[in-house]
């Protein structure tokens, strides 16, 4: 039985996919820094037909270097050692103008969407490589193709990631262990929802804020269904030969393009004339 961890799996593409790869006979390690929300999987589960039996739950907050190295130390216990795929889903952001973050959220930020990843796949590569055959995957952002403004320190975690996948797929494919980036556009997984604001009253960008906020807000109404990028997630997960970079959303295939054909100073100026920041 093909095994995955998944962390952030309480909610958007980590529920799905969790769900999805359970109805397709993995055993599933779902991973979340509350318990409580473990609800939300088993009742996607219950309405979809997948098996309840097939899901382990685990307590893990992944900005936490104790709690990681439970979590690792449970998974490892109850799977014999073995794992046969990890999926970084877990992540967050602010909203806000990198001067008005705080530095405890910003080491926040970044031990959650980074560090807290590279942490657990290092404690993990042993049983990866122990499979054979194993995938290791990270939920990217479109952020590493439009500039962001207001959720710069979130895009420079994307960045990272991405650059460190791509170095870590030579080390590994030796061992069998494909690494995997997943490059999500605009999808309605709640993600917006979670933002951590970071515009205090005397911020000197207020003013800017004002003008951005409400047309960044009003993107949400151009999400797309997520069902449809999980089911391409499970996919890929179970190819054979998987690609390294998948793009999720006719939007981030667009911005791909863009990042590739187009200057900085013409993303730009898109972006400022979109947010009313030029």
């Amino acid at each position: 039985m093909k095994s995955i961890l998944i962390t952030g799996a309480s909610g958007g593409f980590g529920r799905e996919v969790a769900v999805m790869l359970a109805k397709k006979g993995w055993r599933v390690f779902a991973s979340m820094r509350d318990p409580g929300k473990r609800d939300r999987v088993l009742e996607l589960a219950s309405a979809v037909g997948a098996p309840l039996s097939a899901f382990e739950f685990i307590e893990l907050d992944v900005a936490s270097d104790a709690s990681r190295a439970e979590a690792v130390e449970e998974v490892l216990r109850r799977s014999d050692g073995e794992l046969t795929a990890l999926l970084h889903n877990a992540g967050y952001t602010t909203t806000g103008f990198f001067e008005d973050v705080p530095p405890d959220r910003l080491r926040h930020l970044v031990e959650t969407n980074l560090l807290g990843a590279m942490d657990l796949t290092r404690r993990l590569l042993p049983a990866l490589r122990r499979c054979g055959r194993a995938r290791l995957a990270v939920v990217s952002s479109n952020a590493v193709n439009v500039p962001h403004p207001m959720f710069s320190v979130y895009a420079a975690t994307k960045w990272a990631l991405e650059g460190w996948c791509e170095a870590l797929a030579v080390e590994l494919r030796p061992f069998g262990v494909d690494v995997v980036v997943f490059q999500p556009g605009n999808h309605d997984t709640g993600f917006g929802t979670a933002t951590v604001p970071a515009l205090p009253e005397s911020s000197a960008y207020a003013e800017y804020a004002g003008r951005a906020l409400p047309k960044l807000t009003g993107l949400g109404r151009y999400s797309r269904p997520s069902y449809r990028a999980s089911a391409r997630i499970c996919a890929v997960l179970e190819q054979e030969r998987p690609p390294l970079r998948s793009r999720l959303g006719a939007d981030d295939v667009v911005a791909s393009w863009a990042a590739r054909l187009l200057p900085y100073r013409v993303r730009r100026r898109a972006v400022e004339r979109i947010t009313g920041l030029g």
